[in-house]
């Protein structure tokens, strides 16, 4: 903190503290900074990440900054700055890109340098600077796009000069002064659109002065002054338009909090923070509560949180801190958790990053099946309907099908399957069509085949299996649909098939390298298909496969760490497969673990917090993974349900089922909750259904809407949303360096059948639109559309992602790597699928071309190929085909 004369006075309590019981809720120690740092910045980023930059570090000022990933708790480096610097501010543009102006350099001195980090491109760029040089000023993004700086120490004195920036042009232009120069103020930007500043500091004194920036007119008028002078506070916007300022130096450290109202343009005290500080944060929860975290006190630094309801007008405490702190950074990510990362402590800088987790989930029944069914399936439609099919009851398999309508929670009966089954698959199609394949009739294994047609709400067959069986289903990038082993007439099949849905035509392709039952199947990031464990013709195993579309072969993946069958498979956004429970021969089992497709390799993770099998498991979009009811040891089944953790790779108790249940099914619906339908329990079905709320707990007038998109939309695209609410309700802790934004929109895909998810770059944005660099590195098919604003998700839409015709392609870059690889690259549209064939003969025909593998995307449109098989060899030709 800048030294200062501050004056020993004692406050004056206006009112008395109030602290209610302890609200349930937790602080989790994750990665720590690569520095040791405090005075920095932290911004969410519109691809769900945060950026970290500057402050000071053990060995003075840095310029070095940080990204920190939700999907894997973990950081990595995002570069340097040109200059070195604290006390600066940092702003996300509505182009995507970080504006950091200001700060103090290296020697100490104020610095009116500024620079840009693109998102898109990962990287740093001067820009225009600032007229001023300034510290410990404020800095708002005002509704025109514009960042308003405001205050700060500059040359020797206390600032009352204001400038804009204009992303736009990348300049500085100065605006109409404020009426008392100030610095470890705050800036507020208020649903009238002004800006209201209040408090800091000023020559010896802090301040209760507080004023009303007007962007139409560029010029500041006085308002009610606070009734406690103080700087070093917090200042949030509440859901209902007031402004809650907390804590911070009047004289003496400051328990007192007041509200500011811009009706009245007054100041009223509320209860008392329980302890008197400064430096501390302040973040406003989806919940509309607001999180007071750490600070310095007059005894070091605080460990404690507490919750303010503006409602109850209430304090609550809540976790602790790991580490007591001041001068961090608390930054709302799009989960609903906040990152709180670096600061000092009693003894001294921090690395340390902890993550409060405000939330737990529960579960609420919903409108019940006609029948009671298990073994069945359920697939959410392209109009966000959910289609239950099959499955077995008690009066012997279904035929009939049920939809879901979440907006009304009710089942309507919705056409008959032309063959009663169950143990099936279901698999959207790109076309919007539900392919729903095999299965067992009771008595036999079923090779029929038939597509379901929302629009007509109809079912038509199409061509049957190769081999009758039960089975799991793979929806591959290409469109077409891979069944793999299972069980038929002949026992456990290693064959496998593929549905190639423009031919309506299924074709043998390559035969795994054992057969298997009861396995998961996984699509990973990088197109190929994982099949693991199962049950094979020696017992349960611990072999997994990867199936290479490109080839048409299964070539063996590294062993799990233990056989097991009838467990769960999820793929996670970092790319890892998470495998959980199942059953090893008939020892049920808590273990998991992680499959890493780049090292190949498997992991154990936390165990879950008991034995269970035939359960279901499903991404949440916080990140988590929701696992609930199945079998336990001695055959019991389970009502409980548990969250895991990616970033600590914990599992933590989360609500109860209703009804135990195992063999029920598991959708993610458009509205963030999880239906469970169905199952069977003690040789009962069940009817029932239930919904899994994850308890973010916002009004649904604070939730942002979508309203028009286009689709289909082809990949390389850009996405174009309108809606409402896209600009949220706060700035966090209005504009100084602590202050980490969270009123603006990320947007996340999530493609229905594989899981895999993506947060999209802005380019542009405003209240009502947002609009995306190109869409890339997804698969192609249906795809959730959700934009989260303050940590509160949107009710998803439904895009159908698709392909744009390929062009012909042109090899360019040939050349021989040191490893005695060939390597050649080309462009194209984006998301196109292409195979190499190789032969050393010109002359043959392509039939008798090798295929050698599939290429790699490596940026939007951007393809590169390495065989590795090319190492002395003699001369090889190459042919590139579109799939």
């Amino acid at each position: 903190m800048v030294a200062k004369l501050k004056l020993a006075l004692a406050a004056l309590a206006l009112i008395c503290s109030v602290i209610e019981t302890i609200e349930a809720a937790s602080f989790i120690t994750n990665s720590s900074l690569t520095d040791k740092r405090a005075y920095h910045t932290g911004t969410l980023l519109p691809n769900g990440k945060v950026l970290v930059v500057g402050g000071i570090g053990t060995n003075g000022h840095l310029s070095s900054t940080e990204l920190y990933d939700p999907a894997t708790g973990t950081w990595s480096s995002a570069g340097t700055m040109a200059s070195v610097r604290r006390y600066h501010t940092a702003t996300l543009l509505t182009n995507g890109k970080v504006l950091i102006a200001g700060g103090q350099d290296g020697s100490f001195t104020e610095t009116n340098g500024a620079e840009l980090y693109d998102t898109a491109t990962a990287t740093w760029k001067t820009t225009g600077r600032l007229n001023n040089g300034r510290y410990l000023h404020a800095a708002t993004l005002l509704p025109n796009g514009k960042v308003l700086v405001t205050g700060g120490i500059g040359n020797g004195s206390f600032l009352g000069t204001a400038e804009l920036y204009d992303p736009a042009i990348g300049t500085w232009t100065n605006t109409g002064a404020l009426i008392n120069g100030r610095y470890g103020h705050t800036a507020t930007l208020l649903p009238n659109r002004k800006v209201l500043v209040a408090g800091g500091y000023n020559v010896s004194v802090s301040l209760s002065t507080a004023e009303l920036y007007d962007p139409t007119t560029g010029t500041s008028l006085g308002t009610g002054s606070l009734n406690n002078a103080r700087d070093s506070h917090t200042a949030t916007l509440l859901p209902n338009g007031k402004v809650l300022v907390a804590g911070g130096f009047g004289g003496s450290r400051l328990a007192s909090v007041e509200i500011y109202d811009p009706t009245a343009g007054m100041w009223t005290p509320t209860n008392l923070l329980p302890t008197a500080r400064e430096l501390h944060t302040a973040t406003l929860l989806p919940n509309g509560k607001v999180l007071v975290a750490g600070g310095l006190s007059n005894t070091g630094d605080l460990p404690d949180a507490q919750v303010y309801d503006p409602i109850a007008g209430a304090w609550t405490v809540t976790g602790s801190l790991t580490t007591g702190r001041d001068s961090h950074t608390a930054t709302l990510m799009a989960n609903g958790r906040i990152l709180i990362a670096g600061g000092e402590g009693n003894s001294g800088l921090l690395a340390s990053v902890e993550v409060y987790e405000p939330v737990n989930g529960a579960w609420a029944t919903t409108a019940s099946l006609a029948p009671g069914r298990d073994q069945h399936t359920a697939t959410l439609l392209p109009n966000g309907k959910v289609l239950v099919a099959g499955g077995g009851g008690l009066a012997g398999l279904n035929s009939n099908t049920e939809l879901y309508d979440f907006a009304n929670g009710t089942w309507t009966t919705n056409g008959t399957l032309n063959t009663t089954r169950s143990l099936h698959t279901a698999t959207l199609l790109p076309s919007g069509k539900v392919l729903v394949a095999g299965g067992s009739n009771g008595s036999a294994f079923v090779a029929s085949v038939e597509l379901y047609q929302p629009d007509t709400g109809t079912w038509t067959n199409t061509a049957p299996l190769n081999t009758a069986r039960t089975s799991g289903a793979t929806l591959l990038p290409s469109g077409e649909v891979l069944v793999a082993g299972g069980l038929g007439a002949a026992g456990i099949l290693s064959s496998t098939e593929l549905y190639d849905p423009g031919l309506e035509k299924w074709t043998s392709t390559g035969a795994l390298i054992t057969g298997r039952y009861a396995n998961t199947a996984t699509l990973l990031m990088n197109g190929k298909a994982l099949v693991a464990g199962g049950i094979g013709s020696t017992g349960t195993l611990s072999t997994a496969e990867l199936y290479e579309p490109a080839i048409e072969t299964w070539s063996p993946a590294a062993g799990l760490t233990g056989g097991r069958s009838q467990h769960t498979a999820t793929l996670l956004p970092g790319g890892n497969v998470l495998v959980a429970g199942g059953l090893n021969g008939t020892v049920y089992l808590s273990s998991a673990e992680l499959y890493d497709p780049v090292n190949n390799i498997w992991k154990p993770t936390g165990a879950l917090t008991g034995t269970r099998a035939r359960h279901s498991a499903m991404l949440l979009p916080n990140g988590k993974v929701l696992v609930a009811g199945g079998l336990r040891t001695n055959g019991v089944f389970l009502p409980s349900s548990e969250l895991y953790d990616p970033t600590s790779d914990t599992w933590t108790a989360t609500g109860t089922l209703n009804a135990a249940r195992d063999f029920h099914t598991m959708t993610l619906l458009p509205n963030g909750k999880v239906l469970v339908a169905g199952g069977s329990t003690n040789s009962t079905y069940l009817s029932g259904a239930e919904l899994y709320d994850p308890g973010l707990g916002y009004n649904v007038s604070w939730q942002p809407q979508i309203t028009t998109f286009s689709s289909p939309l082809s990949l390389g695209s850009s996405l174009v949303l309108s809606g409402a609410r896209f600009r949220g309700i706060s700035g966090a802790s209005g504009g100084n360096y602590q202050d980490s934004p969270g009123d603006f929109p990320l947007v996340q895909l999530r493609n229905l059948d594989s899981g895999q998810t993506l947060f999209l770059v802005a380019t542009n944005w405003s209240t009502n639109s947002f609009i995306s660099g190109p869409v890339a590195g997804l698969p192609i098919g249906y795809t959730l559309v959700t934009v989260f604003v303050n940590g509160i998700p949107s009710t998803a839409g439904i895009l159908n992602l698709t392909l744009s015709l390929p062009t012909p392609a042109t090899l360019t870059g040939a050349q021989i790597l040191t490893n005695g690889s060939f390597q050649f690259s080309f462009t194209n549209n984006p998301g196109t699928l292409f195979d190499v064939l190789t032969t050393t003969n010109i002359s043959l025909p392509l039939s008798n071309w090798t295929v050698v593998g599939g290429v790699t995307e490596t940026s939007p449109g951007r393809y590169q190929f390495n065989d590795t098989q090319a190492t002395n060899r003699g001369q090889r030709f190459y042919r590139v085909r579109s799939r």
